[in-house]
């Protein structure tokens, strides 16, 4: 049996290839890196609350949270 993905999402930056993405920085920046998935997300009455983008590496998988057009969460998940 595989044991469960590990995730942390106190983490303040993430390296994608040769790029550093920050908490702060702008949605620019994350799309320039060519995300995986973009996910909507949405409050509990189904406004909109950000953007989730997901980037596949090798082991891992790296969420980037974007609200207001800045990026305000960097979750990394080991599978």
């Amino acid at each position: 049996m595989a044991a469960p993905a590990a995730a942390s999402c106190e983490l303040s930056s993430a390296r994608l290839g040769n790029a550093l993405l920050k908490v702060g920085d702008s949605e620019r920046k994350v799309l320039e890196k060519e995300p995986d998935r973009t996910v909507r997300l949405e409050n509990r009455r189904g406004g909109a609350a950000g953007i989730r983008y997901d980037f596949y590496l090798r082991g891992k998988t790296i969420q980037v949270y974007v609200r207001g057009g800045r990026i305000s969460t960097i979750c990394h998940i080991n599978e």
